[in-house]
């Protein structure tokens, strides 16, 4: 196939993948996710071409590392505003703490996540290929990760409960700066992309040997492809598992005893896995061998604490009473509460508080200050439940914890339940 023709099919390709993801959007912008490395550039131009550049809105998480950074962003900037695409440049600085790519991912999320909260943005594209696919599948299955590892990164997943969009995941990082040559848009190369003390670097250096074992681009896709189909029939076991044995109570999950049998079969462990992350307001399950000794030891009538939760044994052997652990919650103020509408915030990642919102507010666990709901118990609820529950503060004067029974103008209720949105499936 001639180099015209390539290009081509990688244009109609990316129009076919953004016309498959535009409608799950809304009404609301597109939020672009744009480095100024090659891959994300072409995705902006590309984008702007497919759908027209009114319906999109570009961010670049400047990390501040290196002293190109700033150009770069200034790059991405003059190239959005040639496009007539609205750009913001958000910073992150490294606490120096842990892990610096780790570190670096997990600020950068987090920027854009915010980003998306105060334009209204329910979907965002990322510039990853198929070479970031391959190189993801190699790196997992070093780590010796299952079905769900393998399966390597979705074409489009939830986070947070943003839509994270990725249509350039069929086209090679090679094709993409073809394009950007024939059509003469500048980009920069990131120099750490050839650092070999990453292991994402070493997989790259290291992927002509695989081919010449057989191992090839297309044999490692077709392996994400079936791993891919194989974890979503599994999601699918796994969810009308839970529509048996699991209950939803308020925040809390009533597992029966079937559940916590984590021995031999796959749905009971992603059931608790996803319960773990749901209750716990977590983005990632548990480590496998801690929900192993946590369901065996909950089975044997002892309480645990795992992941922000409490796993407590009902009486007589009935199964398991999933809480979220009041200690691990964090507060929130008015102003940093980040998804906020006109009458109320989201907190604990699972709970929408709705009453008069003003300003000097905290919203935060009950805790201790159960003591001054009078009637909590007429909720129905253990008191580790109702402590662990949401409730609203001025200063140390409790104003409202609705689900034990102090309302004043004030309600909560679970934004998302498990058994829809535990599984990341969609309808």
């Amino acid at each position: 196939m001639s180099v015209t023709h390539r290009l081509a099919d990688l244009a109609a390709g990316f129009a076919a993948a953004l016309d498959h993801e535009k409608n799950h959007s809304g009404q609301g912008p597109i939020g672009l996710a744009v480095s100024g490395g090659g891959d994300s550039v072409a995705m902006m131009h590309l984008a702007a071409r497919s759908l027209g550049q009114a319906r999109f809105r570009v961010v670049t998480v400047d990390h501040g590392l290196r002293a190109a950074a700033a150009k770069e962003a200034a790059l991405v900037a003059g190239q959005a505003a040639s496009l007539g695409m609205p750009h913001d440049i958000l910073s992150w600085t490294w606490d120096r703490q842990g892990n610096l790519q780790a570190a670096a991912r997990a600020g950068r999320w987090a920027a854009i996540r915010g980003w998306c909260a105060q334009h209204g943005i329910a979907m965002v594209m990322m510039g990853h290929t198929a070479d970031d696919q391959l190189e993801t599948l190699l790196l997992r299955l070093a780590r010796g990760s299952g079905v769900d590892g393998l399966g390597a990164m979705g074409r489009a997943d939830l986070r947070d409960g943003l839509r994270i969009c990725r249509p350039l995941l069929d086209i090679s990082r090679d094709d993409l700066r073809d394009w950007l040559r024939v059509e003469d848009i500048a980009w920069c190369d990131d120099p750490s992309n050839e650092d070999p003390r990453f292991d994402r670097v070493r997989v790259r250096q290291m992927f002509g040997q695989l081919q010449a074992l057989g191992l090839t681009r297309k044999r490692l896709l077709q392996t994400v492809d079936h791993m891919q189909a194989a974890r979503l029939s599994l999601q699918k076991a796994a969810q009308d598992f839970a529509r048996i044995h699991v209950r939803q109570e308020a925040g809390d999950l009533i597992f029966r005893p079937p559940a916590l049998n984590l021995a031999r079969e796959d749905a009971p462990r992603r059931v608790c896995a996803a319960a773990l992350s749901w209750v716990g307001a977590q983005a990632y399950r548990p480590r496998f061998d801690s929900l192993l000794a946590a369901a065996r030891r909950v089975s044997s009538g002892h309480q645990v604490t795992l992941g922000g939760c409490i796993l407590s044994p009902l009486p007589d052997g009935q199964g398991a009473r999933l809480t979220r652990e009041a200690a691990a919650t964090r507060p929130v103020t008015r102003s940093s509460a980040g998804a906020v509408d006109e009458t109320g915030v989201i907190w604990d990642r699972r709970w929408f508080l709705d009453g008069p919102l003003t300003a000097g507010l905290t919203f935060r666990a009950l805790g201790e200050g159960l003591v001054q709901c009078a009637n909590w118990r007429a909720a129905g609820l253990p008191r580790t439940s109702l402590m662990a529950s949401p409730s609203v503060w001025r200063d140390d004067t409790l104003i409202a914890a609705p689900v034990a029974g102090v309302g004043n103008g004030w309600s909560a209720r679970i934004v998302a339940d498990f058994h829809s949105t535990a599984f990341a499936i969609e309808d």
